[in-house]
């Protein structure tokens, strides 16, 4: 238990001090010292942006936190629970589960989101009709190229997930607080062309991604804050399978050629 709230800890302090020495064009960087009067989420933002947190970003950037801190065997847990059934240590299933986490088709999902964004293009004057307009062309043609558009679908939620209101709500408040209409435009567009085209739903990354651009997270660091975030999920994990352990060894089922005869 010592370990992984230590662990918790630490790593808003890591990711923050990560975006701001890579915003700091090579020059040396001090970290931001984090204060007692400050919260877990606000602590986090005043440590990466060195400025008093807004109370509504403060809700908004919780909200993600919350959402992103657990969500039963997905890849990146199970990961952390089958290293920890070797009884290897607590850091050793963590950066295993890191490892998982990093690959685009989980953890790096709402980093692709933003990709999209910028792809179409992020016009801060546009209207929210136009960019939406452009929005939906696109996905349009890159559903026509049977490209495969990141923040849609999810393995487990096949009418929808059950996260996204939450967090589109709080995007919602960061565009009205940033007055940005045309990320809501961008937002907007994609998800009616994919839903007029597959059906296919949002899931947490898609209001996710937007999210943190709209705060000044730049979009590299948005793996790490989910990092930052399930570290309370994995830990959990992590702590349940000691409590009970047994090796994770499951079975492969051979499905190759049939049996050859060898002279």
């Amino acid at each position: 238990m010592a370990k992984a709230i230590d662990l918790f800890a630490a790593m808003p302090a890591v990711v923050a001090y990560d975006q701001r020495r890579r915003r700091a064009d090579g020059q040396t960087i001090e970290p931001v010292a984090p204060r007692d009067d400050l919260g877990y989420s606000a602590n986090f933002l005043w440590m990466t942006f060195g400025e008093d947190p807004v109370d509504e970003v403060v809700k908004a950037f919780n909200v993600s936190m919350i959402l992103y801190a657990e969500h039963s065997f997905n890849a990146s847990t199970f990961t952390a629970r089958v290293v920890t059934s070797t009884l290897s240590d607590l850091h050793s299933a963590v950066t295993a589960a890191i490892g998982a986490l990093k690959g685009p088709l989980h953890g790096g999902a709402n980093e692709a989101v933003m990709h999209t964004f910028e792809e179409i293009g992020i016009r801060t004057e546009e209207s929210l009709d136009d960019a939406a307009s452009r929005a939906k062309t696109w996905m349009e043609h890159a559903l026509a190229q049977k490209k495969k558009v990141m923040g849609f679908g999810h393995r487990v939620y096949k009418h929808g997930d059950s996260r996204v209101p939450t967090m589109k709500a709080a995007l919602d408040k960061m565009i009205a607080h940033y007055g940005r209409p045309e990320i809501l435009g961008l937002y907007n567009g994609l998800e009616q062309a994919m839903d007029e085209a597959k059906a296919i739903k949002p899931n947490l990354d898609y209001p996710a991604g937007p999210t943190y651009h709209l705060m000044g997270f730049d979009t590299p660091t948005f793996t790490p804050l989910f990092v930052a975030s399930r570290i309370t999920g994995w830990t959990a994990h992590i702590m349940e399978q000691l409590g009970s352990n047994s090796l994770i060894r499951p079975l492969s089922e051979y499905n190759g050629v049939d049996e050859r005869h060898l002279p």
